[in-house]
């Protein structure tokens, strides 16, 4: 089985816990199972690593580009899990917020709406 960009091989996930090794595994000791999956999966996470690290060497700028383009796209789809919130929002989280929609969403009602809130959260203060 081979990793895809939609499904890697190895989960985020489980990366996380191999990188937070408990003390056994500290010790190199892994059931059966886990063995027998780092036997299939290192490579392929020998790989993923190699080909970043050739990417942060022979294209620093344009690896720094989509890693900032993620980073946005990820803080303006958090200011908008944020805005719809069921429950009341602090000012101070609603301001940053709206300020991030301001700065980054490419939709123009979207930013239209956050500057008339932060209109409103002025004009209350």
């Amino acid at each position: 089985m081979r990793a895809t960009e939609e499904q890697p091989l190895i989960s985020d996930g489980l990366l996380a816990e191999f990188a937070n090794p408990d003390f056994n595994a500290q010790r190199g000791e892994f059931d059966a199972s886990t063995r027998a999956l780092l036997a299939i999966a290192l490579p392929e996470i020998c790989n993923e690593l190699l080909s970043w690290r050739q990417t942060a060497a022979q294209q620093p700028l344009a690896l720094a580009l989509a890693l900032r383009s993620e980073a946005i796209a990820t803080r303006v789809a958090d200011a908008r899990c944020t805005i719809r919130a069921a429950n009341p929002i602090p000012s101070d989280i609603l301001t940053d917020a709206c300020e991030t929609l301001l700065r980054h969403s490419t939709d123009a009602a979207e930013r239209a709406a956050a500057s008339d809130v932060l209109a409103q959260l002025q004009q209350a203060a």
